[in-house]
């Protein structure tokens, strides 16, 4: 399946952890590549896999070549928090990273981008600050996660309510179900 019809427009792909959202953007990425125009910008705000979650955009050298590529360095709060207070001490430290890199694939022209695991932002940050940021770049493909994975703490009914509020503003919103059995408990917190 060609996937052209995310050549323009905003389009969010959203699902549980471990469902292919990075996959399915890396294949989108990749048939875009063969048929539209540059400039081209990721921004990978996904945390190094700790236990199955997370991880990059897997991109050979090749891949990046021609592109923005920015990827802050990001911790996985819910992973590494030991308490709430470090958990929220964590997601405020992402943010103020991600917010560091998130103006500069607009400032500099960028007309396709793609951004992967964009829910680590929406610990903190808002969904009305992204979108002043790609709200004029042409395309627009992201990723994030939305689930029950996770439980129900305050980051994650917040993180959960900003998607809900960029989902309302994007042209296409694909939800990937989940491919491991939903009652997982999520990996051990990292000591």
């Amino acid at each position: 399946m060609g996937d052209k019809k995310y050549g323009s427009g905003r389009t969010l792909i959203v699902g549980e952890v471990g469902s292919g959202k990075t996959a399915r953007t890396l294949r989108i990425l990749r048939d875009l590549r063969k048929t539209s125009e540059g400039p081209w910008g990721i921004l990978d705000f996904a945390p190094e896999e700790v236990g199955g979650v997370g991880g990059k955009l897997p991109l050979s050298d090749g891949e990046r070549e021609g592109m923005i590529y920015l990827s802050p360095p990001i911790v996985p709060p819910r992973l590494r928090g030991k308490s709430e207070d470090e958990v929220l001490r964590l997601a405020g430290e992402n943010r103020r990273q991600i917010e560091q890199v998130l103006p500069l694939p607009r400032d500099s022209g960028v007309r396709v981008l793609f951004i992967n695991d964009l829910s680590l932002y929406f610990h903190a940050g808002s969904a009305g600050q992204l979108w002043l940021q790609i709200g004029k770049i042409p395309t627009v493909v992201m990723n994030g996660y939305y689930g029950s994975y996770f439980g129900d703490s305050p980051i994650s009914r917040r993180e959960r309510s900003e998607m809900e509020l960029l989902m309302a503003r994007c042209d296409r919103v694909l939800y990937i179900p989940p491919r491991c059995p939903a009652n997982s408990p999520p990996p051990e917190r990292a000591p």
